[in-house]
């Protein structure tokens, strides 16, 4: 007899929420019965040095080997200070929901991912730099469009004014 699959949880590992952004947060997900896991750098450094996919099945920061001073200076709030969030197996209307309602309640974030098996043998900081360069990239495609409209809506209104 074939073992059945286990079936994997929807859940959301968020870095770096605090106080009332994680209280609204947790909230989000407890509505839409998603689980959350949450660290932080500055408490918890150790889990920075965890793949994503090995925080997502519930890897133990405690079992780990103890980083040294450096490292944990490295991983900490100073060199990731920004939220993060990774949306593991939500259906696609689950997704939507969370999304709508993270935008509804002011926790837009600019750094977010869906957990695929490529980013899941990535640390956190690795995800962090890649979500950093695609959000630059997006953000001068888009000053990029908005300039050419503008070119554009000037080059017509001379155009307008030669008639």
């Amino acid at each position: 007899m074939k073992a059945i699959p286990r079936q994997p949880k929807p859940a959301i590992l968020s870095f770096n929420f605090e106080g009332d952004r994680l209280t609204t947060l947790k909230t989000i997900c407890d509505d839409l019965e998603v689980g959350l896991i949450n660290y932080c750098a500055s408490e918890t450094p150790e889990a920075f040095s965890l793949s994503i996919g090995d925080l997502l099945d519930g890897g133990s920061v405690a079992t780990k080997t103890e980083l040294s001073a450096e490292a944990k200076l490295a991983m900490s709030a100073l060199a990731f200070p920004e939220e993060l969030y990774v949306l593991a197996n939500l259906s696609e209307s689950t997704l939507d929901a969370f999304l709508k309602a993270a935008r509804d309640n002011d926790l837009w974030i600019p750094l977010k991912a869906v957990a695929t098996p490529t980013n899941a043998g990535w640390r956190p900081m690795a995800l962090k730099m890649e979500l950093m360069e695609e959000h630059a990239a997006m953000q001068a495609a888009i000053a990029e469009h908005k300039a050419k409209q503008a070119a554009e809506a000037a080059m017509k209104a001379r155009e307008d004014t030669d008639e």
